[in-house]
């Protein structure tokens, strides 16, 4: 019988494994961890999102971002 420590340090273990195939295929492309990971996002969104649902999201992210900036300031 798995204990739950046991399956926390597999799950532990999968994610971090996970992490570290990115950051190396980040590197690989020249880019870091973070912009490697928006670069696949992107491409994922362009592929499955109509281009309604994609101005949506911008139009979204933008006024995230200008509500941050307001807060910031």
């Amino acid at each position: 019988m798995k204990t739950n420590v046991h399956k926390d340090k597999h799950a532990w273990w999968l994610s971090h494994e996970a992490f570290l195939t990115l950051q190396e295929l980040a590197h690989q492309q020249g880019l870091q961890t973070a912009a490697f990971l928006e670069v696949i996002s992107r491409e994922l969104a362009l592929r499955r999102l109509s281009e309604e649902q994609r101005a949506s999201i911008k139009a979204e992210a933008e006024r995230i971002a200008a509500e941050r900036e307001t807060s910031t300031s």
